[in-house]
């Protein structure tokens, strides 16, 4: 290949020696697997070779996509990742072709709807292919690890590999991060398409660990790297083995599932789930991470799915830990729960309504205040046939000062609490007084009422300040007035001569009366 790190910098080998078992690109989601969902949408050529061939997740044992030869342009082949998602590097494997491998390729992108047309050119119908990794020169019988410098900003659902100007390609994989399409309500947080990923393993000599994320139903067809997690053979009771899986998002987890799918007799005898929250990518490397067991032992049988209820259903895990006594293969495992960001939004919603409903309570309340305030201001501009109150004459003006006028007698009206000894007639006259006065004590408790709400509009700014305070105060706004607490009586029972001396006169001023 050469140094393809200074010839163009755009990306680099991740792995020269094609002998690393772990890269810069093992942290990432082939998206370009036939295992999550992904497909070949179209091929110019599959003459010695199908194009299905470079999406399988097994090793390459002598298949291979293959054109024929002497192409006067350019093979290609159009795919569908399983996932939408950002990418950060490929791996172009020609093991198994040697002689018939394409000599350059280059691979393009794009992001468009999952049913779009791809026309007889390889074009994706309303989409423009942006180049994710130029064209460069490929071996016979080797794997090109490439990785960008920079993951991709975009997302892409669609790829295209290009040969120039023909040959064959044994498989291609396009690692990335899966692109989140958040679901309303509960999800699977431990599947591939919600951003998971198995962070490590104790073992995986028989199936990887990578299987128990991914979204389809294991096949007995299926090769070891798809079927499972299994592993390998235990000679104590005690053993155990475990894989631990980072969650697409934090969540609130209700429930788990142990599937033991295509294994029969292999299966673990029990297996028991565990979960912590850290925001480091592996538990292990957080010593301040402590597991808590959310799934006790539970017995497993051959070829079924296993729903287990989980216990602290309140508290918010970003990875779980699968643990099965003492060895074999497990299928698939789920789990089911919440993100904590949905939860935090619904709550802000939840506030957001609350708020607006005590807005319109208190423009309720105030429209209602305003409706009364009328009806009273228009009952007292109301003619009445009752006799009206003999008012005081008007002040004179000096040249008519100079005549003596007899003066005008009010009428004298009775007081509101009389006494018993009171006569009849005098009651008479309150009872008529007090109704022709009725207008006028109207008007001034209209101009009282405007005076409270004066103050209440200086001491609140809007109209829920109106609202708390017309709930909170404790008497209506015509009788509110400051009452004597016991904290008062309390400052003014303080031992001092004064305060003694006081209470003293009144005791015996209460005593003489």
């Amino acid at each position: 290949m050469g140094n393809v790190q200074s010839s163009l910098p755009a990306y680099y080998n991740a792995d020269p020696t094609n002998e690393a078992y772990t890269h810069s690109l093992s942290k990432y989601v082939d998206l370009a697997s036939a295992a999550i969902g992904a497909k070949v949408i179209k091929a110019s050529d599959e003459r010695f070779g199908a194009a299905t061939n470079l999406i399988k997740p097994s090793e390459p044992t002598d298949d291979a996509w293959v054109t024929r030869r002497h192409n006067p342009e350019a093979d290609w082949v159009v795919v569908r990742l399983g996932s939408s998602g950002t990418i950060a590097g490929f791996d172009i494997d020609t093991r198994g072709l040697d002689g018939t491998h394409a000599s350059q390729v280059s691979i393009q992108g794009c992001l468009a709807s999952e049913d779009s047309v791809v026309d007889s050119h390889g074009n994706v119908e309303g989409a423009e292919w942006t180049e994710l990794l130029p064209r460069i020169e490929v071996s016979a019988n080797s794997r090109h690890l490439l990785a960008l410098w920079t993951p991709t900003s975009d997302a892409f659902n669609f790829v295209r590999l290009v040969l120039h100007p023909d040959g064959g390609v044994a498989r291609l994989r396009i690692y990335g991060t899966v692109a989140l399409i958040r679901s309303q309500g509960e999800c699977d947080l431990a599947c591939v398409t919600s951003g998971a990923r198995v962070v490590s393993a104790s073992d995986e000599t028989l199936g990887a660990k990578e299987a128990l994320i991914l979204p389809t139903q294991a096949s007995a067809t299926d090769s070891s790297n798809v079927r499972g997690w299994k592993t390998r053979r235990s000679r104590t009771d005690e053993h155990h083995d475990w894989a631990i899986i980072k969650l697409g998002e934090p969540g609130f987890l209700t429930r788990v599932e142990i599937d033991t799918a295509t294994f029969d007799g292999d299966q673990p005898v029990r297996a028991s789930i565990h979960a912590c929250y850290t925001e480091l990518e592996s538990p292990e490397r957080d010593a301040e991470c402590f597991w808590y067991e959310i799934a006790s032992r539970t017995e497993l049988n051959a070829n079924m799915c296993h729903k287990i209820d989980v216990q602290l259903n309140d508290v918010p895990f970003s990875h779980i830990k699968v643990v099965i006594h003492p060895d074999g293969g497990v299928s698939r495992v789920r789990a089911f729960g919440q993100r904590v960001a949905e939860i935090e939004k619904e709550a802000a919603r939840e506030c957001a309504e609350a708020a607006a409903e005590a807005v319109v309570a208190a423009e309720i309340a105030t429209d209602s205040n305003d409706s009364q305030d009328v009806a009273d201001a228009s009952s007292s501009d109301a003619p009445s046939d009752k006799p009206a109150t003999p008012k005081a004459p008007a002040r004179s003006p000096p040249s008519a000062r100079a005549k003596p006028q007899t003066p005008q007698k009010k009428p004298t009206l009775a007081r509101v609490e009389s006494s018993a000894d009171e006569t009849s007639e005098s009651t008479t006259l309150h009872k008529k007084s007090k109704k022709a006065d009725k207008p006028e004590i109207r008007k001034k408790k209209a101009k009282k009422l405007e005076s409270i709400d004066v103050k209440s509009d200086t001491q609140f700014s809007s109209r829920a300040g109106e609202l708390i305070m017309s709930l909170t105060s404790p008497l209506p706004a015509k009788k509110r007035s400051r009452t004597r607490s016991r904290a008062d009586d309390d400052n003014e029972s303080v031992h001092t001569v004064d305060s003694l001396g006081k209470r003293s006169r009144r005791k015996a001023k209460n005593t003489t009366a």
